[in-house]
């Protein structure tokens, strides 16, 4: 049972039973009748939350892989991936339609390691077809937003997380990710009723990453959310990472973990997407 289901049958069941001197049978047989009721009660109080995350890229999952497990330990964790990172070639591997059905299997293989739903692949080319002309990008721009929103929709998340308009490390594809769930988030009026929540990096974290070339970063005060995960977590997500051999060499995962072992904060943070509804009449 949830600890918190625990503690509140415990506060409404428990602890006022222990209040009274003496107990007959007809007491005792009226607790257990209001007891299930009590039990749906407490449930439904602590109802877990719905994440939704929207990334671009099959393996842009693991940036955040120790705050998945948290989640999906007591909820339901959605990924969705918007594109299908066939042009994340290494030497030694397929490209294309192969490549892009490889990485769709490393991201499932990471999912399921990591205790979350199957990810949701939407099927843009990687790049947003940028390589084959502006036309075709906002071709794909139409059919990402229309798409993206009927998911959101369906799925109904408590919150979402995507990268910041800083892009994570400044790839145009994360940017595009953030971009247009936010740009939905808006059109749709949905700004209090799925809250949105920017990952966002600090300098810190930079200079922890520096053997990816860094992070772009946000200044800390601007960060008004920290969540913590545990050791046991963080292993959980790093074993994970071993599915993802088609863009990792193993030195370059063992190297990764090794950072994140030295790291004893385990705290990611992010920004919550917030509007003032006070309208002003000058800038």
């Amino acid at each position: 049972m949830d600890d918190r289901v625990a503690l509140c049958l415990t506060k409404g069941f428990v602890q006022p039973l222990r209040n009274l001197n003496h107990l007959d049978e007809k007491k005792i047989l009226v607790a257990l009748l209001i007891s299930t009721t009590l039990l749906n009660s407490c449930k439904k109080a602590v109802k877990e939350k719905a994440i939704l995350v929207v990334f671009a890229h099959p393996d842009d999952e693991d940036a955040i892989g120790p705050l998945l497990v948290k989640y999906g330990k007591t909820g339901k964790v959605y990924l969705i991936i918007l594109t299908d990172g066939r042009h994340g070639i290494k030497p030694g591997y397929p490209t294309g339609d192969t490549l892009a059905l490889l990485r769709q299997t490393e991201s499932q293989c990471r999912c399921k390691k990591m205790g979350i739903e199957a990810p949701i692949f939407l099927g843009f080319t990687d790049g947003f077809d940028t390589r084959n002309g502006v036309g075709n990008y906002l071709d794909q721009s139409i059919q990402l937003k229309e798409k993206l929103t009927n998911k959101i929709k369906e799925l109904n998340p408590d919150l979402i997380i995507t990268f910041g308009p800083d892009g994570d490390t400044g790839h145009s594809d994360h940017r595009m990710a953030s971009n247009m769930t936010t740009e939905i988030i808006l059109k749709e009026g949905w700004v209090e009723k799925i809250p949105l929540y920017y990952l966002g990096w600090t300098k810190r974290d930079d200079e922890k990453f520096k053997m990816i070339g860094g992070l772009n970063t946000v200044d800390k005060k601007y960060l008004n959310v920290a969540i913590s995960y545990s050791q046991e977590e963080e292993d959980i997500a790093m074993e994970a990472i071993w599915c993802n051999k088609s863009q990792l060499s193993e030195k370059e995962m063992q190297e990764w973990n090794d950072v994140e072992k030295k790291d004893s904060s385990n705290t990611f943070h992010f920004r919550q997407f917030t509007i003032p509804t006070k309208q002003k009449t000058e800038f």
